[in-house]
């Protein structure tokens, strides 16, 4: 078991802070889907299916349910793949996250091919005039003075920052391309 501990924090350097979901001993999510709910919100004005930047899977068998985002990956595999990088894709080098901007993203989806994980952890949604495509990604709710909308409207607390990845357990790191979930 301390084996794998270890293969866990050695995956988890390539990845920057983002939001992470704590260890079931900790707070277990309870599928509420809040944060989903305030991302869409706050992000898009309007929540609904699909349009939020992060993903809950609903576990209704093991009550066991999981909240996908992006690692913010060191290496920037999206960012690397967008062919309008610097314009639609940019990297905060402040907060170190990729994010996009939607009024030069042409919607080709190359991003999320990219995705280092299963499932991608880019979503292509109807931009805010629900016109064209666009790619959209957690962007730790950049320039948010209260920090991810997520991580603050989680009526469970089971959200978190990583603060270099350090509450993230094994579970987590699963849906990584080429490892079994």
């Amino acid at each position: 078991m301390e084996d794998k501990k270890t293969a866990v924090r050695e995956e988890l350097k390539h990845y920057g802070n983002h939001v992470v979901q704590y260890a079931p001993d900790y707070s277990i999510c309870a599928g509420c889907v809040s944060c989903s709910i305030m991302c869409g919100l706050l992000h898009e004005g309007f929540t609904g299916p699909g349009n939020s930047r992060i993903k809950v899977e609903i576990d209704r068998r093991h009550m066991l349910h999981r909240v996908l985002t992006c690692y913010h990956c060191k290496d920037h595999p999206c960012y690397d793949a967008c062919p309008k990088k610097g314009a639609a894709m940019k990297i905060d080098d402040k907060l170190g996250v990729v994010y996009i901007d939607e009024a030069y993203c042409i919607g080709c989806g190359l991003c999320a091919k990219h995705c280092k994980f299963t499932p991608s952890r880019i979503t292509m949604i109807k931009d805010k005039v629900r016109k064209e495509w666009k790619a959209a990604k957690c962007d730790l709710c950049r320039g948010r003075e209260e920090g991810p909308a997520c991580v603050q409207y989680c009526p469970v607390r089971c959200l978190g920052l990583s603060d270099n990845s350090q509450y993230v357990d094994e579970q987590l790191v699963p849906g990584v391309k080429g490892e079994e979930c």
